[in-house]
């Protein structure tokens, strides 16, 4: 994990903003101080929802989930839970038990240096293959650090619950994220963290959730993220999970534009119209982007609403004239019957 962690510092693939990583960093230290010293953050450019933290102390945090928490308290949960992980040595102690199984050589072949050797080690689940018990212990542990610093003890069965929704969003998939690979949300479990949230909170006042705070650090960067979601072509639970993000902001432009871009790509009956609804409340916002009206003008042209795709698709290019994509747009407002 030494060697794999070397690899991982050269990557590419890790997100290198100061800003981004302090914080994080800073939620680590603040949950476990005495362990601050010898947990070190990487945080990588990855759609995947998932955190793990190896045996090294290496925590290693995908921008996917990144994306899906909603505020501090949520991953202050995943925090917590994956240092639980560490402080009870559940990684080492199932190496153990690999090491007397053929699983030993899959382990062993596994790394090839930085993100690639840690997928293939989370992919043969050497470093995050709990047992029941150890997600159990995980949990508790979890809920009793961010207790203790003051959050919010319910917003870590909501990220989970939010997660599974996700995840049962795509029956034809025919493997969980992985995140829920290797942390499965049963109903057990959930019912288990929702109790476990409101013993907690029956004897808290004041709670945290830090919710501005977290949208200040990832702002920056959600655009970005949502798109590399567009990217694995799970539409179907990307409709989801932007849904559950505009529950805590529907007055967000930006989002709204980006759940009218799922829809629209998913593309199955009542998409359509859906996608322009969504478009045309983003163009009611403040902040949506340039290419919200390329969007509107795709969907309207689609549904045969040709005076609305004219207009939009030229609203498009008048805000964005060197656009890469302007021929492009210039055919469609052929189509819509305009000129530009």
């Amino acid at each position: 994990m030494d060697r794999e962690e070397a690899a991982l510092k050269v990557s590419p693939a890790l997100v290198t903003d100061e800003a981004l990583n302090a914080y994080v960093k800073k939620i680590v230290c603040d949950l476990t101080p005495t362990q601050c010293a010898s947990l070190r953050v990487y945080i990588v450019d990855d759609p995947s929802s998932n955190a793990l933290t190896a045996p090294n102390g290496m925590i290693i945090v995908w921008t996917g989930l990144l994306l899906r928490a909603q505020n501090e308290a949520e991953l202050a949960f995943i925090l917590g839970h994956e240092i639980t992980h560490y402080l009870k040595r559940h990684s080492l102690l199932n190496f153990q038990t690999v090491t007397h199984t053929a699983g030993a050589i899959a382990m062993l072949s596994a790394g090839t240096g930085g993100i690639g050797g840690l997928l293939a080690f989370a992919a043969i689940g050497v470093l995050a293959s709990y047992s029941r018990d150890q997600e159990r212990e995980a949990d508790v542990g979890g809920f009793d650090l961010i207790a203790a610093r003051g959050y919010d003890p319910r917003q870590g069965a909501l990220f989970m619950a939010n997660t599974a929704e996700e995840e049962d969003a795509n029956p034809n998939r025919t493997k969980p994220s992985a995140y829920l690979a290797s942390h499965p949300a049963t109903k057990e479990r959930l019912a288990a963290l929702t109790k476990r949230a409101e013993e907690i909170e029956a004897q808290a006042h004041n709670v945290v959730v830090g919710m501005e705070p977290y949208r200040s650090v990832i702002g920056s960067h959600r655009a970005v993220w949502l798109e590399e979601e567009f990217n694995r072509g799970d539409y179907a639970q990307s409709v989801v999970m932007i849904n559950q993000l505009l529950k805590a902001e529907p007055e967000s432009a930006e989002l709204r534009y980006y759940i009218g871009e799922a829809y629209r790509r998913r593309n199955i009956k009542g998409d359509v119209e859906s996608a322009m609804a969504a478009y045309q409340a983003a163009i009611a916002g403040t902040g949506a982007p340039v290419t919200v009206h390329r969007g509107l003008g795709l969907v309207a042209l689609k549904a045969g609403q040709k005076n609305i795709a004219r207009d939009a698709f030229q609203k498009y290019l008048s805000l964005a004239p060197d656009a890469s994509d302007r021929a492009t747009v210039q055919y469609y407002l052929t189509a819509a019957g305009g000129s530009q």
